[in-house]
């Protein structure tokens, strides 16, 4: 998620909150192609995206092993286009903040996970499971232009 998201949306008009976080996100989908990650939703400020989501590994520790490091290698340049990224906005003197970029905080874990698409009026591609809940957590308890790995993930 990106870092003091509330405050910028809060200075920032709906149009330019939503322009910042398509070329935020822009940058992200095309970290996917260079990494071999999946996409799998944006959930407001947060990017969720997934290693081998469609591969069968069968427990082939180099098969795990390729796509943490896809996995750690996509949430690094994540970092490093967030602070490519501009806030457009000024604050209530009218001091300019278009020198300021976004910093993010990212969450690492491996695991299953369950997915699919839910619904019948607006159809919606979910993600579910322990897996999810845990890189959630790792990406809320992690600092500024840090990633949060498990132990598990660590392993």
């Amino acid at each position: 998620d990106i870092v003091g998201f509330s405050k910028i949306s809060l200075e920032l008009s709906p149009i330019k909150v939503m322009n910042m976080l398509q070329d935020l996100f822009n940058r992200f989908d095309n970290l996917c192609d260079v990494h071999g990650v999946m996409k799998l939703e944006t959930i407001g400020d947060a990017y969720l995206c997934a290693t081998n989501l469609l591969e069968d590994d069968d427990g082939d520790e180099d098969v795990v092993r390729d796509a943490a490091i896809r996995a750690l290698g996509m949430a690094k340049d994540m970092i490093c286009e967030a602070r490519n990224a501009i806030i457009p906005y000024h604050d209530k003197s009218g001091r300019s903040f278009d020198d300021c970029t976004l910093q993010i905080r990212v969450g690492i874990h491996v695991g299953d996970i369950t997915c699919g698409v839910l619904g019948q009026r607006v159809p919606k591609f979910t993600t579910c499971g322990t897996a999810v809940n845990m890189a959630a957590r790792m990406e809320q308890t992690s600092k500024p232009s840090m990633i949060r790995a498990t132990q598990d993930f660590h392993d």
